[in-house]
């Protein structure tokens, strides 16, 4: 896949981002835990601030805001100076800008951020010990996590990248609302009553 190939789309709920042959699924379950998966063994996708292409700058803003979300909560909670922390120690590398996040289930798979010169690298890793053939997925749990409440950062990503694939792909077609489809609505004046309301009440 070309540069001018980059593209992010959804289908049947799961948001695909797509670039250079690779592809990233971004979901969200029934309860919530959000999901990042490969159909690759592995996966290294850079989202470039200077590309010329509208929807990966687009897309570079929302992930450089997930992670100054959860640098600065990390910050501002003191969770980097607790000795005491239940957080992962890889969790947030503030000398190398890298936010790493093992999956919440039975595989160890990792997700990891890296801020490097305008470029976000999003990379799906396998941990050493994991099969070649087991899930490529990693889970962001909502619920018992072992990163605490820092899963909240990831429901505001869903959540912007969601509705930046419904501005970016939206129809041009406009659909035009017949009156007999909802024949119990009121036309309503300035003030909220009927205009044969009004017209009663001035008499």
């Amino acid at each position: 896949m070309e540069e001018n190939d980059f593209k992010i789309r959804r289908v049947n709920g799961t948001l695909i981002i797509e670039k250079d042959g690779q592809g990233l699924a971004i979901s969200q379950a029934v309860d919530n835990d959000i999901w990042f998966t490969t159909s690759k063994n592995e996966l290294s996708l850079e989202i470039s601030k200077y590309s010329s292409i509208y929807s990966e700058w687009q897309i570079y803003l929302v992930f450089e805001y997930l992670m100054k979300a959860i640098v600065g909560r990390y910050i501002l909670s003191g969770d980097n100076k607790n000795e005491f922390s239940i957080l992962p120690e890889d969790f947030v590398d503030l000398d190398s800008n890298v936010i790493t996040w093992h999956s919440d289930s039975g595989t160890d798979n990792i997700l990891k951020l890296e801020y490097n010169e305008k470029i976000i690298t999003i990379s799906i890793l396998k941990s050493k010990d994991a099969l070649t053939y087991e899930s490529n997925a990693v889970r962001i749990r909502t619920s018992g996590s072992s990163y605490g409440y820092y899963y909240q950062e990831f429901l505001e990503l869903f959540s912007h990248l969601s509705n930046l694939e419904d501005r970016l792909n939206k129809t041009t077609e406009r659909v035009e609302l017949k009156e007999e489809e909802y024949p119990n609505q009121k036309k309503l004046s300035l003030f909220g009553k009927s205009k044969k309301k009004e017209d009663n009440s001035s008499k």
